[in-house]
């Protein structure tokens, strides 16, 4: 073999490896990509099912509140009714 031959062989296999490695880092970028959009996809499932519970936490609290509200608007007229009935007293006396 002569000088020629062997360089342009030694260039050929350059070349060859080169391609493999540039494959081959493609499919690791690919790979952690993916590897990535599977964390992010698990993480959103987990916020998304965290801002369910929230929002039914809030329907709970909302249900309470209200049944608050008609408590105190009972507690009220009651305190006005018995108001009423003191001031009466009050000018019988």
């Amino acid at each position: 073999m002569n000088y020629a031959t062997i360089g342009l062989l030694c260039t050929v296999t350059g070349a060859i490896v080169g391609i493999l490695s540039v494959f081959n880092y493609m499919k690791k970028g690919v790979q952690e990509d993916a590897s990535c959009n599977t964390r992010l996809e698990t993480k959103l499932d987990y916020i998304g099912k965290d801002v369910s519970d929230i929002k039914l936490d809030f329907r709970s609290q909302a249900t309470k509140i209200s049944l608050i509200e008609e408590r105190v608007t009972r507690v009220e007229e009651s305190a006005k009714s018995a108001h009423k009935r003191l001031d009466g007293i009050e000018r019988e006396e």
